[in-house]
């Protein structure tokens, strides 16, 4: 009883020595996710098509996603947010479940625009840290949803690619 007494004792304090997303993303000194993103399109290895954060000890990671229409590959990449560095990369074939990437990928190389360009459009007037980007197409609409995390809420975000404008959120019940 005296050790299941003690263990939830300790039990907060346990829980407060892994920090939270959100102090992580507070930190001083963090590349954006955006200028990770725009280094890694000048290296023109294939179209940006997701971006997601993830934390390895204690550690803030960028976790970015790539096609490549050319070699027909999915490429999954994480960065350092401390110092950009590429941490591990992965790749598999892409296949026929993807179409819809593939759909909002060849509508935003029509527009000329890239993923981290559109993720700057999407974020302009939003407070908050960018949590998650991924491009989706649906309902014959691509578009770029995000997750976004304020003080307030974890909110969600869905960009129309083709007239770069915020789209309207369905909600299910």
């Amino acid at each position: 009883m005296v050790r299941l007494l003690f263990a939830l004792y300790l039990f907060p304090f346990v829980s407060m020595a892994t920090p939270s997303i959100q102090s992580l993303l507070s930190q001083e000194g963090l590349l954006t996710p955006i200028s990770v993103m725009e280094h890694w399109e000048q290296q023109d290895k294939g179209t940006l098509c997701g971006f997601g954060l993830n934390i390895e000890d204690d550690q803030l990671v960028y976790l970015l996603s790539a096609i490549n229409t050319e070699s027909k590959r999915l490429y999954q990449f994480e960065f350092s947010a401390q110092n950009g560095a590429l941490l591990e990369e992965a790749s598999e074939p892409y296949e026929g479940r993807d179409i819809e990437l593939l759909h909002a990928v060849s509508l935003m190389r029509e527009k000329n625009i890239s993923f981290s360009s559109l993720v700057s459009l999407a974020t302009l007037n939003q407070s908050g840290f960018l949590l998650q980007a991924d491009l989706d197409h649906d309902l014959s609409i691509s578009y770029l949803e995000l997750q976004m995390l304020s003080n307030e809420a974890k909110k969600i975000i869905a960009f129309d690619i083709e007239n770069l404008r915020p789209l309207p959120l369905l909600k299910w019940d």
